[in-house]
């Protein structure tokens, strides 16, 4: 939505204030490699609502006819109370099916694969689901007008943004209400009393009225990520891994009762005996080492220019996007997916990766030339791949 795009700039301010505030009090929560992960999920999110935003508006429509059994008003500060209570209480369940049932895990991890908590975290959003828009439907059924739910949605997901953060304490009598830094660390941690707790937008009213809610505790500092590591900052790989894994284990189950349970049990459950005859990796908490890879500073210095640049181009995009063929976008956003896949595997320090910055940069240079741009965006264009073209050849020669 246009409120979320808007609010893109406010995001990447309050990135960098918190990345400058850890510095300087000597309690930095970001690393390079993993904040670029994150942001470039969150920009495939987006950019991938280009070819399915609205989805669920028209699911409404083409089964219901605009049928609605209350004819609410299109304003007013009551309707929108009604709508930011109804939405939050909706994101409260799907949220909670996203933990509890692997078809929506499959989806959902991706926002919890981070090893780090910070604001960069919240951006870190998935690619690939696409059954969320039943937990609201039956509120446009009830009247809430579409415009104003889905505003809702979007105010939702911007509150949600400032709460992930490890340099904000707990806020007093707030915290019996309202979902906070303190209680959201709950949930991102995957320690045995905090896993699966939390699931608020907003209020945080909702846990404590269905038993779901857990308080931080001093003695139990939160470790962050995944019960499956994902060990990996391939965007793509983040958002199929789980739907992987779980198509496995119903390959291998021997009942045939199990190969469809398993889509509808907890992400923790697998069929009887896979354990022992195809095992996975869990973390260990007990000596948990983050995952981390080693480059040279260049290559993370070139892997960051590249991130910049891709993520200013898909910011871009969506705005351009109502004025441009379809041909065009596709052509665009896949340009811009294939630079978010190399820059994860240039932070991976993949060394093959070199030969195909090459064909990627000649892909951004066929686009400069086939699309109607204006002259502001050709210039950019170029000076992106003259400076890409230059930095290419100074890394590649110290390799």
């Amino acid at each position: 939505m246009k409120i979320i795009l808007y609010a893109v700039p406010g995001f990447v301010f309050l990135i960098m204030v918190e990345w400058l505030y850890g510095l300087a009090r000597g309690r930095n929560t970001y690393r390079v490699a993993d904040t670029i992960a994150s942001i470039s999920l969150g920009s495939i999110s987006r950019l991938r609502g280009l070819f399915f935003l609205g989805f669920g508006s028209w699911f409404y429509i083409r089964a219901s006819g605009g049928f609605h059994f209350l004819d609410l008003p299109e304003s007013g500060i009551g309707v929108w109370i009604f709508a930011l209570l109804a939405y939050d209480f909706s994101y409260y369940w799907f949220h909670r099916f996203s933990h509890e049932v692997n078809l929506f895990w499959a989806s959902h991890v991706v926002h919890h694969q981070s090893e780090d908590y910070n604001l960069g975290t919240a951006l870190r959003q998935s690619g690939s689901g696409l059954f969320g828009f039943i937990f609201y439907l039956p509120w446009l059924v009830v009247g809430i007008p579409p415009e104003i739910f889905f505003a809702s949605g979007a105010i939702n997901l911007i509150y949600q943004f400032w709460v992930h953060t490890q340099h904000v304490n707990r806020i007093g009598p707030l915290e019996y209400v309202l979902v906070t830094p303190s209680n959201h660390r709950v949930h991102h941690a995957q320690n045995n009393i905090y896993i699966d707790r939390n699931y608020g937008g907003i209020l945080c009213i909702w846990d404590r009225m269905f038993g779901s809610f857990q308080d931080e505790l001093s003695n139990e500092p939160c470790i962050y990520g995944i019960r499956k590591p994902l060990k990996n900052y391939n965007p793509f790989w983040a958002n199929i891994h789980v739907y992987w894994s779980t198509m496995q284990d119903s390959w291998h189950a021997g009942r045939w009762q199990d190969k469809i349970k398993v889509w509808f049990k907890g992400p923790g459950w697998r069929p009887p005996g896979l354990d022992d005859t195809h095992p996975v990796e869990r973390t260990s908490l007990e000596d948990f080492q983050k995952f981390e890879t080693r480059i040279s500073q260049k290559i993370r210095m070139y892997a960051l220019f590249q991130f910049v640049c891709t993520t200013i181009a898909g910011t871009g995009l969506l705005i351009v996007a109502p004025y441009w063929s379809p041909d065009a976008l596709l052509f665009s956003a896949g340009v811009i997916f294939l630079n978010f896949y190399l820059q994860s595997m240039w932070t991976q320090g993949q060394k093959w990766v070199a030969w195909l910055e090459w064909p990627k940069l000649g892909l951004v240079f066929l686009l400069s030339n086939a699309l109607e741009l204006n002259s502001a965006m050709l210039l950019a264009l170029q000076v992106y791949l003259f400076t890409s073209v230059l930095a290419l050849l100074y890394v590649s020669r110290s390799r």
